[in-house]
């Protein structure tokens, strides 16, 4: 059970992180130009961006070991604390 609940955390950890990092590399480079232009008064606020599949993967598996380890810790130190 207790790899099974650390499973479910990661994969959580995994969607969270991928959600993270799509709005940072393909919202952000977008948005920041616009409102910059819409301040500034300057400028045409055009912007492009795009996210390759490769860099949402590695992010999705770096969340999900993340989330895996802090579960599996979590759950053995209070395993440890019972006994």
């Amino acid at each position: 059970m207790m790899y099974f609940k650390s499973i479910l955390v990661g994969i959580v950890a995994a969607v969270a992180a991928s959600v993270l990092w799509i709005l940072a590399v393909f919202v952000m480079p977008i948005l920041l130009p616009f409102l910059m232009s819409r301040v500034t008064g300057s400028g045409s606020g055009m912007a492009e961006a795009s996210v390759g599949s490769g860099s949402v993967l590695l992010v999705a598996l770096v969340g999900f070991g993340i989330g895996f380890y802090w579960q599996l810790h979590r759950f053995s130190k209070s395993r440890l604390r019972n006994r």
